[in-house]
């Protein structure tokens, strides 16, 4: 038997919570308007120094928004076998339930990549399938080099990455199944709320935080010559200004945005961020200092487009 649930290309994808869960709902989610009042806040965390979206978390599917039914499972440990979990995942998928699960990724890097690695990877994975003729498991995920990719898993390996830490005394499983009767459409009020606060983060005279056009201005200058960039922070930052872009075209098309020449702007924004990112990659594997001055500048030019667009922004 083969039973494969639907699966999209995530629009959000800088961290495994958010992409996991825009591969079941990005179609709905964008064409409806839903996403657009939410994803508009991005933070910098100090002690990490990385930026992701405010108020997400890296595993919850959409957290306190009532879109999936959610379902635990926690076998114990000593009663698990490959056939038990295995076949419990099966009749999650055929109830048409995703899977969610901690496992060890070294193992499955190691069978994907032929690799000897014996580190272990506490890490998401995330099961929108199954194909018994072929005895895998079909998956997705950054398993290498940051590229969002779909493998397949074979049950044997699949089995030895998630029973990977006898020490919790569970294997633990979560289902995510969408709410069929869940309203899609967007908070017209709580979108304007937010982006008004974005706005007033993004003046000069706002002391500094670490939310919004700050969280940028924070992650750059603490750059350090030398060190690796972090690559999710600057994709999500170039994201971010995809979806912003999106948000100004959906306000468009409904007659909410009252002045045009701000979504050309937005274009441009995230054609700069789009750059940074790419020049990140040659830094990344060059360590060239020249490089990183190029992406701090392009960063502070953006940064000024930026205000100058937020100054002209109106909303219906």
């Amino acid at each position: 038997m083969k039973k494969v649930l639907k699966n999209l290309v995530p629009s959000i994808r800088p961290y495994l919570g958010d992409a996991f869960c825009f591969s079941i709902i990005d179609d709905v989610a964008f064409d409806s308007g839903w996403v657009y009042d939410k994803y508009i806040h991005i933070e910098y965390t100090p002690y990490d120094g990385q930026i992701k979206y405010a108020d997400y978390d890296y595993y919850d599917f959409v957290p306190d928004q009532g879109v999936f039914i959610k379902s635990f499972i926690e076998y114990p440990y000593k009663f698990c076998t490959q056939e038990v979990i295995c076949n419990t995942i099966k009749r999650m998928l055929d109830n048409n339930e995703y899977c969610f699960a901690l496992w060890d990724e070294t193992v499955v890097t190691n069978h994907l990549f032929h690799q000897e690695d014996e580190e272990i990877y506490e890490h998401g994975c995330f099961v929108y399938g199954y194909d018994d003729e072929s005895e895998v498991f079909l998956s997705q995920g950054y398993i290498q080099n940051e590229r969002w990719e779909h493998f397949d898993v074979p049950f044997d390996v699949f089995y030895e990455a998630i029973s990977y830490c006898p020490q919790k005394g569970e294997i633990a499983l979560i289902g995510y199944k969408p709410r069929p009767e869940y309203e899609w459409k967007l908070d017209y009020d709580r979108m304007k709320k937010n982006m008004h606060i974005y706005m007033e983060r993004g003046k000069e005279n706002v002391s500094d935080n670490f939310y919004d056009m700050n969280a940028v201005k924070s992650f750059f200058s603490n750059l350090e010559i030398g060190k690796m960039l972090h690559y999710p922070s600057l994709y999500c930052m170039y994201e971010h200004k995809v979806i912003f872009t999106r948000r100004l075209e959906f306000l468009l098309a409904n007659q909410l945005l009252a002045n045009t020449e701000v979504v050309a702007q937005a274009k441009r924004i995230a054609k700069t961020y789009r750059k940074i990112m790419l020049l990140g990659i040659q830094y990344n594997a060059s360590m060239d200092s020249k490089l990183l001055g190029v992406i701090c500048n392009e960063a502070q030019k953006a940064f000024v487009e930026e205000q100058e667009m937020l100054s002209k922004l109106m909303f219906v």
